[in-house]
């Protein structure tokens, strides 16, 4: 066996890494090799093992007793800094960008043996590499980002005779497909390059129909997961201070950004991996650790839960918490830190206290969007909506003191607040606000000007930024898109010809790691 892993037993209260909100930790196992991603076995005498990738193996670990990990075996494969696993019914398969094909592995004799293939080729077809894997109920594995045409999804039937022979079924190509979830005959991509997700039917495995594509907030989607009833998916944006953003996915024809969940809103930590469990969200969030969330509201994603495994500082960078597996029948979660190795841990599912209400400018009679909302002595902060409206929560009930702040508008903090678990509270800011100057985003001085002439139906926008500027969007009062134009520069002045009809619109300004709205009336 080539790695050294320690063996450590120890009490808790004597960790250097202490138990954070709501998770509590009971087992740690240190590798002295990099890892990447997690996934978790049971099998049918109620043992439990995690599947840990490093950059130069496979490790299969007896989680049962979590206090004592066990390291079984070490399956060795070629260096890569991406290795991932899925498992179906007594086997997992492995992927990694290198060489090397697809590793199966029977772990039907755990923890006697686990025996093992590498296949190079599917059918006909020369397979060599895959960015990722998923495989759904019905044993159909989607490889993705591979060698095979266009990087999209190769998809493979694991349901053969002989199970180290998979067989060719079809292929998603139209992008490509950073990682994926699939249920029944529907393929939800995470497009990373192109900054979406897709939803595909995948009934014709050779015949695959693009059904809808949306756009993601930081334009770099990295994961994807459905929710247990479908209506609901949530994604990551593999960028500096991103979000796990929830969509509403009911109707394919009005595709609904919900809310955006941030740990420790303003720094710029990045987002990796999210994955639904009921009503929660586990999120392995690099530097910043594991995080759980309340999103039993999903337009109201709140924060219940964390375990930071990463001594590095939140902040910018790729160390830390890689992968999370919270689908063990022992209810345990399993987190894998890129440089510190196994942690187990034991998550409290508790409800959140909500917070809801608008933020409204009395003087001029419109909603305002982009006030800050703050619970005052709590990491918790959100903006309101296009059309005022703004969500929050925090894990404890009690009393607070809650703040709404606009560069254009008064303060206002109300006092006391009584927030209660699992009860949504409505609040309300009435407010002056001075429209009249330009806005300043704090500590970034971005400046967004707009003119508008009535007679040629002509606005004038003008902005300056020390941050390059993506893209200028016009929002209409619900928050639909009407128009997006690209920019990529940190001055410019903009005349834009238009035909909107009457109403109240917002122009926005996506920056590299925030964002400007201003709103302007039509009439």
């Amino acid at each position: 066996m080539r790695l050294q892993i320690f063996h450590i037993v120890f009490l808790l209260a004597g960790l250097q890494i202490q138990a954070q909100k709501n998770m509590d930790l009971l087992g740690y196992l240190p590798i002295n090799t990099k890892v990447n991603d997690i996934w978790g076995f049971a099998d049918g005498s109620g043992n439990e093992y995690a599947l840990v990738g490093s950059e130069v193996s496979l490790l299969i670990i007896d989680v049962t007793l979590p206090q004592s990990p066990t390291l079984l075996f070490e399956i060795m494969g070629d260096t890569s800094v991406w290795r991932d696993i899925k498992t179906f019914d007594g086997f997992a398969y492995v992927t990694s960008e290198e060489s090397g094909g697809l590793l199966i592995v029977d772990l039907n004799d755990l923890p006697n043996t686990a025996s093992f293939q590498y296949v190079m080729q599917i059918d006909t077809i020369d397979y060599t590499t895959a960015h990722n894997i998923f495989i759904d109920e019905n044993g159909v594995a989607y490889l993705l980002g591979s060698n095979i045409s266009n990087k999209g999804a190769f998809i493979i039937d694991l349901n053969t005779s002989n199970r180290f022979e998979p067989a060719y079924l079809g292929i998603y190509d139209d992008k490509y497909v950073h990682d994926a979830f699939v249920r029944g005959d529907t393929l939800y991509t995470a497009e990373i390059l192109n900054g979406t997700f897709s939803i595909v039917d995948v009934s014709d495995k050779q015949q695959a129909i693009v059904l809808a594509r949306q756009s993601t907030s930081r334009a770099y989607t990295h994961n994807c997961w459905l929710s247990d009833d479908g209506q609901y998916l949530a994604t990551t944006d593999e960028k500096p201070g991103a979000f796990v953003d929830m969509y509403d996915i009911s109707d394919l024809n009005n595709i609904q950004l919900l809310d955006q969940y941030q740990t420790n809103p303003g720094d710029s930590a990045i987002p990796h991996n999210t994955f639904f469990v009921a009503d929660y969200l586990f999120t392995s969030y690099y530097r910043n650790g594991l995080t759980l969330v309340d999103a039993t509201l999903k337009n109201n994603l709140v924060e219940i839960g964390s375990y930071d495994t990463s001594p590095f500082s939140s902040d910018d960078g790729f160390q830390g918490n890689w992968g999370v597996y919270p689908y063990l029948p022992s209810g345990n979660v399993l987190a894998s830190d890129r440089e510190e190795g196994l942690f187990i841990l034991a998550p409290n599912y508790v409800r959140a206290s909500y917070l809801t209400g608008n933020v409204f400018d009395t003087l001029n009679n419109l909603p305002i969007s982009d006030a800050q909302i703050e619970v005052l002595g709590e990491d918790y902060l959100k903006y309101s909506q296009f059309n005022g409206t703004y969500h929050i929560g925090v894990v404890d009930s009690g009393f607070y003191d809650i703040r709404m702040s606009h560069p254009q508008c008064q303060t206002i903090i109300l006092s006391n607040i009584q927030l209660e678990t699992g009860i949504e509270k409505v609040l309300n800011f009435n407010t002056f606000c001075d429209f009249s100057t330009p806005i300043h985003n704090i500590g970034e001085e971005t400046i967004l000007l707009i003119q508008q002439y009535f007679s040629n139906n002509t606005l004038l926008f003008t902005f300056s930024s020390p941050e390059m500027v993506e893209t200028l969007q016009i929002f209409n009062l619900n928050g639909q898109l009407v128009d997006e134009i690209e920019l990529n520069t940190n001055e410019a002045s903009i005349q834009y010809e238009h035909s909107l009809s009457d109403g109240r619109y917002f122009v926005s300004l996506q920056l590299a790691n925030s964002q400007v709205t201003k709103s302007f009336l039509k009439r």
